[in-house]
């Protein structure tokens, strides 16, 4: 392994080679970049070595060959680790990180400030695609960082996700936007499947339900529209169908569920929203407006 940095916007070190991490390299490589690797198993650095990688010994070897070194862990309690176990902060000087693993606010702001005291750059990034996706029209890669350094980075970035988002300077911002997202993804997917088990416990073909929920989801995107914009513009005033009809429609499918014998764990949490939403009295308001329950207390009761 050299030891002279490589400062062409064409090499590049990748640290972490799971699924998301391996992908990087690969789609990196594909596009001509001198990729090097390093992991803390060796097979799937040797695995990528057959596709051209070059292997590092160590994460410091990562760091002193390239100028730019994208690190994709499992989580930053694992960074923090490989940190303190290679002694990184050594390394760090005039290196651009470009963090990839998944944080909380804390650490990512952890993260910024540790690098910039030992003389790095970092971005901080996250990805909300799958690998398979990296460099499609499919891909999605949210930023921040210093404008420069997001400059710097940018012909890498668009290998990776040719119409990546530039949330600015804010270093929080992609860890608080992704987990946004996430938490309608998961919400949705569980929803989703407590309907599966109503339908199961009722004996209802679940080809059947099937049919239908496409027919639902045709009318849920527009809705999810018209709330966003109802928010952002201040308009929850005027109602589509008030939060009580929405509650009272709720209370019909708690009833169902409950003479069939599911699980209430799930609709026992939506019927607490609406109990809230009643709280605040905004019962005669827009649905929309129950997105005062999931703010501050604060915010809450000074609307």
């Amino acid at each position: 392994m050299q030891n002279g940095k490589t400062e062409s916007s064409k090499s590049i070190s990748v640290i972490g080679l799971g699924s998301m991490g391996s992908g990087i390299a690969r789609k990196l490589i594909d596009a001509g970049y001198q990729v090097s690797v390093w992991n803390r198993s060796r097979p799937k650095v040797d695995a990528l070595v057959k596709t051209g990688a070059i292997a590092c010994d160590s994460p410091n070897d990562a760091l002193k060959t390239n100028a730019f070194v994208i690190v994709c862990l499992t989580d930053y309690a694992v960074w923090r680790e490989i940190m303190e176990t290679y002694n990184l902060q050594k390394d760090l000087q005039n290196v651009c990180i470009i963090q990839l693993t998944t944080g909380t606010i804390e650490e990512v702001v952890w993260n910024e400030n540790f690098i910039q005291k030992h003389g790095g750059r970092i971005v901080d990034g996250a990805i909300m695609c799958y690998p398979n996706q990296l460099g499609t029209k499919d891909s999605s890669l949210l930023m921040a960082g210093e404008s420069n350094t997001l400059s710097d980075c940018d012909p890498i970035l668009r290998i990776l996700a040719p119409e990546w988002t530039n949330l600015g300077d804010g270093i929080k911002q992609p860890t608080i936007l992704s987990r946004a997202l996430m938490a309608g993804f998961f919400s949705t997917l569980v929803a989703f499947l407590n309907s599966i088990a109503i339908c199961l416990e009722a004996g209802i073909s679940l080809d059947l339900f099937l049919q239908h929920s496409e027919k639902g989801d045709a009318t849920i995107k527009p809705e999810k529209i018209r709330i966003l914009e109802a928010i952002r513009d201040g308009n929850t005033m005027e109602t589509q169908a008030s939060i009580k009809a929405y509650g009272e429609g709720h209370k019909a499918v708690l009833s169902i569920a409950k003479t069939l014998g599911t699980n209430l764990m799930l609709q026992d949490a939506v019927q607490e929203v609406f109990q809230e939403g009643y709280r605040l009295g905004l019962s005669e308001q827009d649905f929309s407006t129950l997105v005062r329950v999931f703010g501050s207390k604060n915010e809450q009761e000074c609307k």
